[in-house]
Parts: C-alpha cells; sequence; structure tokens
C-alpha cells in the first residue's frame, strides 16, 4: 500500500511537473510568436519612414554641401509652387480614396479656379474679394454636381469626375480664351519690388513671410494638413469616413449618412483645389494653362505611398505628409545631382512601387 501510495504520488507530481512545462512552452512559444508579430507590424508600420531615412542621409552625404541646408529646406524643398499643391492635393484626395471613390477632375478645378479668380480681377476688373469668393463658388459648385451625381444618383466617381478633368478644362480654356493671363504691375518701388495695385493682396499671398522665409502658402498647408488630421482621426464624419470605405452597405445600415458623407469628401476635394488654385496664381502673378495637369499624377502618389507607412494599407492624412515629403525630397535630392528628369518620373514610380508591395506583404503575413 505504502508502496503504491508512493508511486501514485510520483506520477501525480510528474504529470504536474509536465504539464507545467508543458504550460512554460506554450507561453514562450505565444510570448515568441507575438514578438515575431511585433516586428512585422513594426516593419508595416515604419519601414518606408526607415527608407525615407536613408534616402535623406544618402543625399546629404553625396551633396553635404547644399542638402538640407536652412535656405535649401525653405527655398527649394518647400518650393510654394510645387510642394504646397503636392501636399493639399494629397490631402483632398485622402478623404475621397478613404472611402473607395476616386477624383480625377481636381488638377483641372486647380487651373479653373486660378484663371478664374485672375481674369476676374484683370479682364473684368473685378476687387479681390470678388474674385476670391466667386471662385470658390464654382468649387462649390463643381463639389456639389460630383458629390450629388456620385452619392445620391450613384453613377461611377471615376467616371463623373473623368469627365469633369475633360470638361473644367474646356471651361477654362473659354474663360481665360485660351492664353495665360498676368496680373498687371502699376509700379515699382525703390527696392526693385514690383507694385500690384488692387491685386496687392492676391499677389501677397503667394509671397514669403518673416517667419523663416517661408511663403505664405506653405503656412497655410501646415494649417489645412493640421485640420485634416484633426477631422479624420478625431471626429465623427472621420469615423464615418474610415467606415465607408470599409463596407459602404454595413455603413448605411449602421445608421451612417454614407450619400451626404460622400458627397462632402468630393466638396472638400474641389474647395482645397481652389485654393490651391488661387495660391499658385498668387504666387505667379498670373496663370498659365493647364496649371493643374502636373500634379495629377503626383498626388495619387503621394497618398498611394502614405498608404504604406502608419496604417498599412490605409489611407490617412499623416501619412499623406509622409508621402508627400519622401516625393518631394526625391525630387529635389535628384535635381542636385543634376539627374534628368526622366530618370527622377522613373525614381518616383519605382518608390511607388516598392512602397506599396511592402505594404501588402506585410498586410498578409499580419
Amino acid at each position: 500500500m505504502a508502496w503504491k501510495s508512493w508511486s501514485s504520488k510520483v506520477s501525480d507530481d510528474h504529470r504536474t511537473s509536465s504539464e507545467d512545462s508543458t504550460e512554460f512552452a506554450a507561453a514562450d512559444h505565444l510570448g515568441a510568436s507575438r514578438q515575431r508579430l511585433s516586428w512585422r507590424d513594426l516593419l508595416a508600420r515604419y519601414g518606408l519612414l526607415l527608407v525615407f531615412a536613408g534616402v535623406i542621409l544618402l543625399f546629404k552625404l553625396l551633396r553635404w554641401e547644399i542638402f538640407l541646408t536652412k535656405n535649401y529646406i525653405t527655398s527649394v524643398l518647400f518650393l510654394s509652387s510645387s510642394f504646397v499643391p503636392l501636399i493639399l492635393l494629397g490631402i483632398a484626395l485622402t478623404f475621397v480614396l478613404a472611402m473607395g471613390d476616386f477624383d480625377l477632375s481636381f488638377g483641372s478645378m486647380m487651373g479653373l479656379a486660378g484663371g478664374t479668380a485672375v481674369a476676374l480681377m484683370v479682364n473684368y476688373s473685378q476687387p479681390v474679394w470678388v474674385a476670391i469668393l466667386a471662385t470658390f463658388g464654382v468649387a462649390v459648385g463643381v463639389g456639389l454636381v460630383n458629390g450629388i451625381l456620385i452619392s445620391y444618383v450613384g453613377a461611377s466617381s471615376f467616371v463623373i469626375t473623368l469627365a469633369g478633368l475633360v470638361g473644367l478644362k474646356g471651361i477654362e480654356q473659354l474663360w481665360t480664351n485660351n492664353r495665360p493671363i498676368t496680373i498687371p504691375v502699376t509700379n515699382q518701388d525703390g527696392t526693385g519690388e514690383f507694385i500690384y495695385g488692387d491685386s496687392a493682396f492676391y499677389v501677397g499671398l503667394g509671397r514669403n513671410v518673416e517667419l523663416w522665409n517661408l511663403g505664405r502658402p506653405v503656412i497655410i498647408a501646415f494649417f489645412i494638413a493640421i485640420a485634416a488630421w484633426v477631422l479624420m482621426d478625431k471626429t465623427e464624419v472621420g469615423r464615418y469616413m474610415y467606415a465607408i470605405g470599409g463596407n459602404k452597405e454595413a455603413a448605411r445600415l449602421a445608421g451612417i449618412p454614407v450619400a451626404r458623407i460622400r458627397a462632402l469628401g468630393f466638396l472638400l476635394v474641389a474647395l482645397i483645389a481652389a485654393l490651391v488654385g488661387i495660391l499658385n496664381t498668387g504666387q505667379l502673378a498670373g496663370t498659365r494653362l493647364n496649371l493643374g495637369d502636373a500634379f495629377l499624377l503626383d498626388a495619387y502618389a503621394a497618398v498611394f505611398l502614405g498608404a504604406a507607412v502608419f496604417r498599412p494599407g490605409q489611407f490617412s492624412i499623416p501619412g499623406t505628409i509622409v508621402g508627400a515629403l519622401f516625393l518631394r525630397v526625391i525630387d529635389v535630392g535628384l535635381q542636385a545631382m543634376q539627374i534628368r528628369n526622366a530618370w527622377i518620373n522613373i525614381a518616383k514610380a519605382g518608390i511607388l512601387i516598392i512602397g506599396v508591395l511592402i505594404s501588402q506583404i506585410m498586410l498578409r503575413r499580419r
């Protein structure tokens, strides 16, 4: 009996020890698995930032004397006529892309807005405030037409905004007589600066300020970027946009006003594109034909590149800002190395493809 009791006790102790060992092994395996998932998650979220930092370091080593110096940052990297349209149009696109829609008309809207404002001031002698209000009125009309046809009628966002791309460009050509318009110089002060008379406020919108010698459009763009981030990440409207992008029907059944929110997205795109048109023509002191065409593909590239950082596979304002900065650094860095524009475009296309592939690969592994 004693032998049996002792054997039973040994057996129980062995069984308990085995169970404990199994539990510890399972815990270790789970911890290792979580660690692996954590590293994958970090790579998916911040891998592009590491590439970004590496690119900056490479350009700095190759062009130490000029790249990312204070003057280079303010006058080249944050050049109002290039950086501001890229980041603001990218932010505008983020609203509609987050909901699963497209907008191809924003470049033409930008050109029409600039043409409308300058034509009213120069050709029709209208005050600056009338020209600006009329321009935003046109943008509201375009945004509402796009939003209603797509959200309420059910038309394809791709087809409607593609028609807008062509149609708005035609309206701009009619409105400006298909030629550039220059804001006239009324005088020249003792320092050689041009004086634009009644249009001085409009032209001043695109000029530099004392704050780090940045252009006013750059400062305006930073404030809009903050406001857009708050809207998308901190408000109910932003949560609705992401819900619509996830599943429109589920969002509708959950009580979200899907049509209204989608229409709001297209309205925001038109308004921001109009603002960019005003800022760019102010900086140029006039308008030129097809003003927004150059930013169509770059704006989309910034948004899709941004979807490979922070929240892989999801469009976000912080991601778009990083994407725009990345593309701008590539652009000015290769220019500093005197690389041809053809190779700059090829490099940007390659970076976009790599960024999207990294995001998709990490999402599948997760």
